[in-house]
């Protein structure tokens, strides 16, 4: 049947063929590779940066973990005999505002894991801003790590340059 076929005949053929050739070779073998080949770089790039992300949060966690391994080597070593209601009595009392003093309730303490939080809610009347601040900062560079866990500051109807403020301070301690 081939033998029939005039040359050019044969020759448009045999360009058919190879093109069909040529056309399965590329869809079968070569698109596929380069589509593999796109999707693997495509993961090895997530890969890689999900490798960082990891390495950035492996430093946050060792970071995190001297930092808490230093909070309760102070926290074991200061909180022995440490009475939160006197301490702050004795801030009020050194930073002037005892007399703005209305209330300190203690809180009832909670327990979370190894840890116990002790509460004292403060509240405070006719206090000027200079004043809270100096109680603030009183209660911040305090040598044992103490939390305001709730501020509340209201300027007052009678006379503006004066507050009346409530903060729950809190420390931790070793539950025994």
């Amino acid at each position: 049947m081939i033998a029939n076929l005039s040359q050019r005949e044969k020759i448009f053929l045999a360009c058919g063929a190879a093109a069909i050739v040529l056309l399965g070779l590329w869809l079968g073998v070569i698109s596929p590779y380069r589509n593999a080949v796109a999707t693997a770089e495509a993961r090895i790039a997530s890969r890689e940066r999900q490798l960082e992300e990891v390495r950035l949060l492996q430093r946050e966690y060792r970071r995190l973990q001297q930092e808490l391994t230093l909070a309760e080597r102070r926290l074991v070593t200061s909180t022995r005999g440490f009475s939160l209601f006197s301490f702050i009595e004795d801030v009020t009392n050194r930073t002037g505002v005892r007399e703005n003093l209305v209330s300190m309730r203690p809180q009832s303490p909670q327990t979370q894991g190894e840890f116990r939080e002790e509460s004292v809610e403060i509240r405070l009347e006719r206090i000027r801003l200079d004043q809270f601040v100096r109680l603030l900062h009183a209660l911040d560079s305090a040598e044992i790590h103490l939390n305001t866990k709730n501020l509340r500051i209201r300027t007052r109807f009678d006379d503006r340059t004066q507050l009346d403020a409530t903060l729950i301070v809190s420390y931790l301690q070793k539950a025994a």
